[in-house]
């Protein structure tokens, strides 16, 4: 069967989920001249599971403030419409997994949000990076994921065996097995989602890092996408992964022996250079009660 026929019935089948309305709501006053602020903290707070995971997200080391908010008015009148609106999106998330595992929902979203923040800290320290579209890559880089727990019941079977073969890409072993891979649901996911050109291209190649500098992205993207925000945020999430990893106790991973090297040299890091770093960002990573 033809590679890009699977694919689409593969799709098909799972289903891209749309845009919550309230993303669709926020967009809308984001746009006025004069966005109506009373609405939008009356959007955000009908919604309680989004209105504490946004209080939440604005009190993590990420934004560094040095008093804590307790309400939605608060975190808006800091944020900023454009925050607050990537923010929510992030936490729309929980949206999709109706249908999985409790336990698969609570795991994925945590690490969801740590990438996130890492990513987005990362980003931080290097010069001419967006780190709030770098913050916004980190959650949704991997929600794919998400979306196949929810949505295909053997799925679970699937990330066990690329577990067991960690010399063969993850998003191989997905294609093998059933035909489409949690990178190119989650790209398709994030264009339904008004994500922007560069982090859908960057989900969808950031587990192919010898593409990201060569010519293949070139050639399939389209006018719109800014080649180097897209290599930027896949480079960016390999770092991240390894800071990730590191803090849990792994030194090497197959995903880094792939591509960390191309990551380091994207950025001019070295490896010492780069350890500084990781063993920096361990504070946002420590639980915290």
């Amino acid at each position: 069967m033809d590679a890009d026929l699977e694919l689409q019935r593969a799709i098909l089948d799972i289903g891209i989920p749309p845009r919550p309305e309230i993303l669709a709501h926020l967009e809308a006053e984001a746009q006025k001249e004069s966005p109506d602020y009373r609405e939008i903290e009356r959007l955000i707070s009908a919604d309680v599971g989004i209105s504490a995971a946004l209080i939440k997200t604005i009190n993590s080391p990420f934004y560094g403030l040095r008093a804590k908010v307790s309400s939605v008015h608060q975190a808006i009148s800091l944020l900023g419409m454009s925050s607050v609106t990537r923010v929510v999106t992030g936490m729309a998330l929980r949206t999709i997994a109706a249908g999985a595992n409790l336990a698969d929902i609570e795991s994925h979203l945590e690490a969801s949000a740590q990438m996130a923040l890492v990513t987005g800290y990362i980003a931080k320290k290097l010069s001419g990076v967006d780190s709030e579209q770098a913050f916004t890559f980190g959650l949704f880089q991997n929600c794919g994921t998400l979306l196949l727990l929810a949505r295909r019941p053997g799925y679970r079977k699937i990330l066990e065996l690329a577990q067991r073969t960690p010399e063969k890409l993850l998003t191989q072993t997905e294609i093998d097995q059933m035909g489409v891979s949690h990178a190119s649901i989650g790209s398709l996911m994030a264009k339904e989602w008004g994500l922007g050109e560069s982090i859908t291209e960057a989900i969808w190649y950031h587990h192919d890092y010898g593409e990201f500098v060569g010519q293949h992205i070139k050639k399939l993207s389209t006018e719109k996408l800014n080649l180097a925000e897209t290599q930027a945020l896949i480079a960016l999430g390999l770092l991240a992964e390894r800071a990730i990893c590191w803090h849990a106790g792994f030194d090497q991973t197959a995903e880094w022996k792939a591509g960390g090297q191309i990551a380091l040299e994207y950025f001019g890091f070295s490896p010492a250079g780069y350890q500084e770093i990781v063993e920096d960002v361990q504070g946002l990573l420590a639980p915290t009660h």
